[in-house]
């Protein structure tokens, strides 16, 4: 360790006025009339002080050796390095031959009669007769009442008998031998101790006795006081002081042992301000880190900041707290009240922490500090703080985060009078989508929340936050709301957060009852709200609007430009998809922001674009949106709409991609949180691994639990088409049927059969293909095409594909033609890909599947024109037909299987496998694998038109 520090001989005759002088390090002994001299030796910038201190030290020890005793103050800043001086000195001292007599002052000790002294006999081995006499004078010490000791007041004939027997073995004690007295911490020693040692200073002059006295600089009037008492007597002095830039640089080259260059010494100079503890702390952290040139502030050095406070007296633990906690806010008259000290005490220990190298212009120099400062203070001390620091900050008029900062940190109850300051500083932090300190912040204000119409407008912040994070989690404060909403006084923002989670849980009464509510406060819920929740609602339950306007001044719909979108966009789910609907999810999705009450209108409007032959489009969006949702910690809002971009993502073909996103939204949540919502992501797992052939992995996705509400929604009537699907490619006929008339049940009785996205009656009359039943299959054709809208291109594909697998063969080119048309219009090429299929023509299963074949690709795909362009290579494209083994390949690779599957599958080895896609692509005049399916699906387009 290095040190900055001088050595002051101070020599008086007591009766000269005092001067200084410098002297040479010899200890010249001052002239007769001085005062004192003193001297700085060496160059503190260059020197190994522990040696060079050490060295002065035994200098002192040899002249108290040859009968001229000493006593010689050790000072400087806290952890400056007085007890690793002392530490070292003391047991070369014993080892020259002296009796070594040390103690240790405590602040828990400080009124023990006599406790320095006792330590003095107690760790040092004495003569047995001698230990004898001590122990009897020591026991008449401990007798006698502290106030006879104080410095100054009348003593007593017991305790001046004691303390002159003291003087008198110890100094008998030198006749044999030299005798070193180390004190540490003398600033926290007894009166009856240093009245002792004061008696010993005094007669020390021809004895064999060294005292050293340790005590770090003063920082109040009682410490300047006590040094004042030893300071007007002859002594000598050693002051240590922090290290220098150089100084530091020389410990760092020595503990590291490699050299350092200047950034790094003067980063660690700034970051310990000198403080030998820090130096080490940081070097120690240092040598644990990568050692990029860069001081690392780590365990080590909040251990040391942590320690050097606990073995403090507890105000100036409480004084760095206090300036940890403030942080800009600093004053003194603030430090003063947070600390419970009064102003001159906080400067005094604000001096002492700059001291040790802590502070730099009254401010911690590392934030690792000042939080080690406060997370050190015993628990019940830490909370009292924060309780203080957030009434004075209340006061100032900070933010009111500041404020619920510290009201959350402490830990404890919060008094009535938080509540408010609570409630805005969560607010505050959910529009910061910090939801966790919401969450703590409203959860603390809830259980200091006197009156009941405090507590439901917390339950409604507390809901609605949680939600975003863990829908589950959310329910214990929406059933208490739920409580609350039969209290016809209780209106407010309540009945909204009911008809969300309504929503999301897929419970129609009580979206109802909340919808009935908020009529009844239409002020407080204008048009743009309402339409949100139209838009919301559709998304669920299907056919709804949401009214709070007064009947008595009902506002035409064209006069809204909010309720105008909604309706025109709503009209997807009965109409299909047109320009004016594409037109109206743009809007939507520039100027809706992501939140709480936009989630559906949001995805609904993706759904649109997705459905209007723009899945690009609408892919952007969900990405867009997907990120932002993860970037503000809205896990739920995510998990919507990965689910719903899984099954954009499928619908233009790419199978593997969607079932990569299913899991990973699924991944997002646990089940319970989904609530209905759970359908999307299931729902895209159900129908890819259909497609694929995977069956088992479809059967798998049937097997997680889902909600039985889930059933009345549009996403659970999905979910069972697709349910119906995977039987009826399984073989599972009857199943399928079973599923089929069961959505269409639940449609009927929700009044929803005008929804286009669901064709059921296509569905059933596949299942009647399936089982022979011509008539029946080509009836429901016809209902299904007469009741699809001409924009309902879905719906109407659906049907033309049935009426052209029934027709004559004359007629079913043209039907099918027609079919495919629609398909390539609503731009879904998975059902281009899975509708456009004859009865009998088999398609190859996937390897690592069993069970029955899925129904193949049409003899339109075997018929594959190449394309007019040429190839991407610049080549031209090869003959313009495919193989057969060429097309088992292309259309197994389109559907996402890796190369070793495939060859699994065909029985040909992979080289075999890439030598055909090789030949594909060059044929199609496409790049590679991406493109395949939709360059496969283009194609049969061009083949059955």
């Amino acid at each position: 360790m290095i040190l900055s520090w001088k050595v002051i001989n101070d020599r008086s005759n007591g009766r000269s006025a005092p001067r200084t002088m410098a002297v040479s390090m010899n200890f010249t002994p001052a002239a007769p009339g001085c005062a004192c001299a003193s001297s700085t030796i060496g160059n503190p910038a260059n020197v190994s002080v522990p040696d060079e201190a050490l060295t002065a030290l035994r200098e002192q020890f040899t002249h108290s050796e040859s009968g001229a005793g000493r006593l010689v103050l050790v000072t400087g800043p806290a952890a400056s390095g007085r007890t690793q001086l002392l530490t070292r000195f003391l047991p070369s001292a014993a080892e020259s031959g002296a009796l070594v007599l040390h103690a240790t002052g405590a602040p828990d000790e400080q009124r023990l009669n006599a406790g320095i002294v006792d330590q003095l006999f107690t760790n040092s081995a004495l003569p047995a007769a001698v230990a004898d006499q001590v122990g009897a004078v020591l026991a008449l010490l401990h007798q006698a009442p502290p106030d006879e000791h104080r410095l100054g007041s009348p003593v007593k004939a017991a305790p001046a008998v004691a303390d002159s027997e003291i003087c008198r073995i110890l100094l008998g004690l030198t006749r044999t031998q030299p005798v070193v007295i180390g004190v540490d911490d003398l600033q926290f020693a007894d009166e009856s101790s240093v009245r002792i040692l004061l008696r010993l200073q005094r007669r020390i002059r021809s004895s064999r006795l060294l005292i050293l006295l340790s005590h770090q600089d003063a920082a109040s009037a009682a410490e300047r006081q006590l040094l004042g008492l030893f300071t007007r007597l002859p002594h000598d002095h050693v002051r240590l002081g922090p290290l220098s830039t150089r100084a530091v640089g020389q410990v760092a080259s020595e503990l590291l042992g490699e050299p350092v260059d200047d950034e790094l010494t003067g980063r660690l100079r700034e970051l310990s301000g000198g403080s030998p503890l820090l130096v080490n702390a940081l070097l120690e952290d240092y040598q644990r880190s990568e050692r990029d040139g860069r001081p690392v502030t780590g365990p080590a050095f909040v251990h040391a900041v942590s320690m050097f406070l606990q073995r403090r007296e507890a105000p100036l633990h409480r004084v760095a707290a206090a300036i940890g906690m403030l942080g800009d806010e600093l004053s003194r008259e603030a430090v003063a009240c947070l600390a419970g000290v009064t102003e001159d005490v906080a400067e005094d220990l604000t001096a002492v922490l700059a001291g040790a190298g802590l502070l730099a212009h009254g401010r911690f120099r590392h934030a690792v500090a000042a939080t080690a400062a406060v997370d050190s203070l015993p628990p019940a001390a830490r909370a009292q703080l924060h309780v203080r620091a957030a009434k004075l900050k209340l006061r100032q008029v900070a933010p009111a985060g500041e404020v619920a900062a510290h009201l959350v940190a402490a830990g404890q109850p919060a008094p009535a009078w938080a509540v408010d300051v609570l409630r805005r500083a969560a607010d505050r932090a959910a529009q910061s989508d910090d939801t966790g300190f919401a969450v703590r912040c409203l959860e603390l204000a809830l259980s200091a929340a006197p009156e009941p119409a405090q507590r439901h407008a917390i339950l409604d912040a507390l809901a609605r936050v949680v939600w975003r994070v863990n829908p589950s989690a959310a329910a214990a404060y929406l059933a208490e709301l739920r409580h609350s909403a039969s209290d016809p006084e209780a209106v407010g923002a309540e009945p909204f957060t009911l008809a969300r989670h309504a929503l999301w849980h897929g419970e129609a009464d009580l979206f109802a009852k909340a919808v009935a509510d908020l009529a009844k406060c239409p002020d407080r819920f204008d048009a743009p709200a309402a339409a949100k929740l139209t838009l919301a609602a559709q998304w669920h339950f299907g056919r709804c609007e949401v009214r709070v306007e007064q009947p008595a001044d009902p506002a035409p719909r064209h006069s809204d430009p909010w309720r105008h979108t909604a309706a025109t966009l709503i009209g997807m789910w009965m109409v299909g998809t047109s320009d004016a609907t594409t037109a109206s999810a743009e809007q939507i999705l520039r100027n809706c922001p992501l939140a709480d009450t936009t989630l559906e209108s949001l995805v609904t409007a993706i759904l649109a674009l997705a459905h209007d032959n723009r899945s690009k489009r609408a892919e952007y969006w969900c990405a867009m949106l997907s990120q932002q949702a993860a970037r503000r910690g809205a896990v739920a809002w995510q998990a919507m709409i990965d689910g719903v971009w899984s099954g954009i993502v499928l619908r233009r073909g790419d199978v593997t991609q969607g079932v990569t996103r299913a899991r990973a939204a699924l991944r997002l949540l646990d089940t319970q949180s989904w609530g209905v919502s759970i359908s999307y992501p299931l729902t895209t797992l159900l129908v890819a691994n259909t497609v694929a052939g995977a069956f088992d992995a479809a059967a798998a996705a049937l097997h997680e639990p889902v909600p039985d509400t889930m059933f009345g929604t549009i996403g659970g009537l999905r979910y069972l088409r697709a349910r119906g699907q995977f039987h009826l490619a399984t073989d599972r006929v009857l199943a399928a049927i079973s599923d089929f008339q069961r959505y269409r049940r639940l449609m009927a009785r929700a009044k929803q059969d005008h929804l286009s996205l669901l064709p059921w009656r296509t569905d059933l009359a596949e299942a009647h293909l399936r089982l022979g039943h011509l008539a029946a299959a080509r009836e429901l054709a016809k209902q299904q095409l007469e009741r699809c809208a001409e924009t309902d291109t879905y719906g109407r594909g659906s049907a033309l594909r049935i009426l052209g697998m029934v027709a004559v063969q004359a007629e079913r080119p043209i039907l099918l033609g027609q079919a495919t048309e629609c398909f390539k219009r609503s731009g879904d090429l998975l059902e281009l890909a899975r509708k456009l299929k004859v009865p009998g023509q088999e398609f190859p299963q996937p390897a690592d599947q069993t069970g029955p074949a899925r129904v193949g690709a049409p003899q339109a795909l075997r018929a594959l024109s190449a394309p007019d362009t040429p190839s991407a290579s610049g080549e031209p494209p090869e003959s313009s037909v495919l193989t057969e083994a060429e097309l088992r390949v292309a259309q197994l690779a389109a559907l996402g299987q890796t190369n070793q599957q495939i060859g699994s599958r065909l029985f040909i080895t992979v080289s075999t496998v890439e030598q055909h896609l090789t030949r594909v692509y060059r044929k199609m005049g496409i790049r590679g694998r991406s493109q395949l399916a939709e360059q496969l699906a283009s194609s049969a387009l061009e083949a059955t038109g």
